[in-house]
């Protein structure tokens, strides 16, 4: 090789240096299993050698204790002296069977630990190499370089597994003894989510610098509606004091909407009911949506993880939620009988999925539908700051924004105002499998 070919790899292995490492810790667990499998492969022959020196030294016994026996029996004229021989090889019998049950649990407990160890090393390099792909995806090869912290976070890890993990079996093959199963699997698995945090953090850090200083809204990247700024609805968490379960109105105002310079075909606007009317196209001076939220309906792959105390990586406001946050819509919805046969009333539902009026034929059946509204549709809604949430599907297919002052009037507002057909086109509103008929 030249000296222009060696440079020209080497920057080939600069500009992915991430890739390279991330392929590294996916080799080193493959080797990890290769090795853990020679190492199962020489327990398993020991193991047999064992067995069969142990059944050639009891054939062995039982022939010396033939020869004695039958001494014995020419010596022993008394019957007493018989039946107190055949005690004694009875009693032999019992300590035997209470040692091989012994042996046969520890056997199972060693065998299980085997299995969780090679499950981990088995996965481990897939998961990682999975999650590397999804930021791939996500991001570009920009993101296969890394940055430096990543490259340290992913090199130390490399380390641990080959220090710890690899050098274990190693010695294990060489000297024969059983290795330190526990230590191993504690060993691989802090690797296994130790690389992935590392990748995680660099996403994040990656967002976070792509945002930049906050700029004047719209900016270069837009909001995700072209639609012009319709006036905005305000609810609220809090019930009215007209009895209404919609949510409280504030800062009601009169406004004479404006004609839209762009048309567009909208599904029904909400009802004013629990909220008023305000012009603006921005809300308080401020944009409608953060610009997290933004990147998340932007790019419909893009990881969620609010792991960082609940924080907002770009706004930093404390979100009321976690990952592990879910809320569940249920809607009534009328399907036909010839629905039903053809196992596609998805795509003939009557109305929204708000429910009807009844089918004069009465060829029909009400079912319950149930959908769950992800965590990740509520973070791509929340606003800047302490400014509470904008309906994300109000603002895709209204003529008018919703904003909502917590999570809680958000998800009320999406399940009072808005139906399936809108939730089954937002990927994340899913719908849950099963559904119940309704009688």
């Amino acid at each position: 090789m030249d000296a222009a070919e060696m440079i020209k790899e080497e920057g080939l292995k600069k500009g992915f240096m991430l890739a390279t490492l991330i392929s590294t810790i996916a080799g080193t667990f493959i080797t990890g299993i290769n090795l853990y499998d020679r190492v199962v492969d020489q327990r398993r022959q020991h193991k047999m050698d064992r067995t069969q020196n142990k059944k050639i030294k009891e054939l062995e016994a039982r022939l010396g204790q033939a020869e004695e026996e039958k001494k014995r029996i020419k010596e022993a004229r008394e019957q007493d002296k018989k039946r107190h021989s055949k005690k004694g090889r009875h009693r032999g019998s019992d300590d035997d069977s209470s040692s091989t049950s012994s042996s046969d649990d520890d056997d199972k407990h060693r065998r299980r630990r085997d299995r969780d160890l090679r499950r981990s090393l088995e996965y481990g390099g897939t998961s990682i190499q999975r999650e590397f792909d999804r930021y791939i995806r996500n991001m570009g090869h920009q993101f296969a370089q890394g940055d430096l912290v990543a490259q340290t976070q992913l090199q130390s890890q490399i380390i641990i597994l080959q220090s710890s993990v690899i050098k274990l079996l190693e010695e294990a093959l060489i000297t024969g003894n059983p290795p330190d199963i526990s230590r191993l699997y504690n060993t691989s698995e802090f690797a296994r989510q130790g690389s992935i945090r590392a990748l995680q953090d660099q996403y994040q850090r990656m967002i976070q610098s792509a945002a930049g200083p906050p700029a004047p809204y719209p900016g270069p990247g837009g909001p995700v509606s072209s639609r012009p700024r319709a006036p905005i609805r305000r609810t609220s968490s809090t019930p009215s004091l007209r009895g209404s379960d919609r949510g409280s109105v504030y800062g009601r105002q009169q406004h004479q909407q404006q004609p839209h310079q762009q048309q567009r075909k909208a599904l029904p606007a909400p009802s004013a009911a629990g909220g008023s009317v305000v012009s603006a196209s921005r809300v308080g001076g401020s944009p409608l949506f953060c610009r997290y939220a933004e990147d998340l309906q932007r790019t419909a792959g893009a990881p969620f993880d609010l792991s960082d105390r609940q924080h907002c990586p770009a706004c930093r406001a404390v979100l009321g939620f976690s990952n592990q946050s879910s809320w569940r819509i249920e809607k009534k919805v009328r399907l036909r009988a010839d629905d039903r046969m053809s196992n596609r009333s998805s795509s003939r539902i009557r109305g929204d999925g708000r429910g009807g009026d009844d089918d004069e034929d009465g060829d029909s059946q009400v079912v319950t539908r149930s959908f769950i509204l992800t965590p990740r549709f509520v973070a791509k809604c929340h606003r800047e700051g302490p400014n509470g949430y904008a309906c994300y599907l109000c603002n895709r297919n209204r003529d008018r924004d919703t904003i909502c002052r917590s999570e809680e009037a958000l998800v009320n507002h999406v399940a009072s105002k808005h139906g399936v057909s809108e939730y089954v086109h937002e990927r994340d509103i899913k719908e849950m499998a099963k559904t119940l008929p309704y009688r």
